[in-house]
């Protein structure tokens, strides 16, 4: 079965005339004469690839409270970080964004490619994985302040273990049972061994990459989404978690 990330989007033509106004002239180029709405991912906004009168292209996101209390918050938290990463070969540069309060829309270069096949094939595979250890790469230090940590964003899912150790059910495998003590050991360190300066993209899925046709020097993959940026330590300076083995 195919795992693609599917939600109900509007379309460029159900934005108030007046945003699509202040969208058009972040874009240049007159009024938007083409507009392909994108598929995949969850939010209820658009997501359409523009072309304007004068032939200007972006890449516009667009969504209100009206659709989603919490979007137009995630989509101000991707302008924040995309707007103070330095030119980059890796994230499509932010041209603009537009916000009433109500209605918030991001716009954004417009690179040449497509989201990467699902199932995977081996080449669109190994090229996101290299965009994103070379992200990684020129990500460290962050160029973003002011992150959220790893550890503080996931603190509550790690603790998974602590909460069955302090309220254990009565029908726990009684082999987790007689290790709750080091899966809970395992689980702190877990979380500790993420502690760093590093800009990760906590979201990565398909639907947020895409793969290149433009024939960019820094190769195929490119990161799309980075509203849930946090702070990681590096990739090579992780830590040996360990493991507890199960007969």
């Amino acid at each position: 079965m195919d795992a693609v990330a599917s939600g109900v989007r509007i379309t460029w033509t159900q934005i108030p005339a007046h945003v699509r106004a202040g969208i058009e002239a972040i874009i240049g180029g007159g009024a938007v004469v083409t507009a392909v709405s994108q598929s995949g991912g969850f939010s209820p906004g658009t997501a359409d690839r523009v072309v304007t009168a004068d032939g200007h292209r972006a890449f516009v996101k667009a969504v209100s409270t009206i659709h989603n209390d919490q979007t137009p918050s995630m989509h101000r938290a991707e302008a924040r970080v995309v707007g103070q990463v330095p030119s980059n070969c890796y994230v499509p540069a932010l041209l603009g964004a537009y916000d009433d309060g109500a209605w918030v829309a991001l716009v954004f270069e417009d690179v040449a490619g497509h989201t990467p096949a699902v199932p995977w094939n081996a080449a669109e595979l190994e090229a996101a994985m290299t965009a994103l250890q070379q992200m990684a790469e020129a990500f460290t230090p962050s160029p973003v302040p002011d992150l959220p940590s790893v550890t503080s964003s996931y603190a509550t899912d790690f603790g998974g273990w602590e909460r069955i150790r302090t309220d254990p059910p009565a029908d726990l495998d009684p082999w987790v049972r007689s290790r709750l003590d080091g899966l809970c050991g395992l689980a702190d360190h877990g979380l500790a061994c993420l502690a760093g300066g590093s800009l990760l993209h906590a979201d990565i899925r398909a639907d947020n990459l895409l793969i290149r046709t433009d024939g960019n020097r820094c190769g195929r993959g490119l990161a799309l989404g980075l509203q849930r940026s946090r702070l990681v330590r590096p990739a090579p300076a992780l830590c040996k978690c360990g493991s507890l083995r199960r007969p």
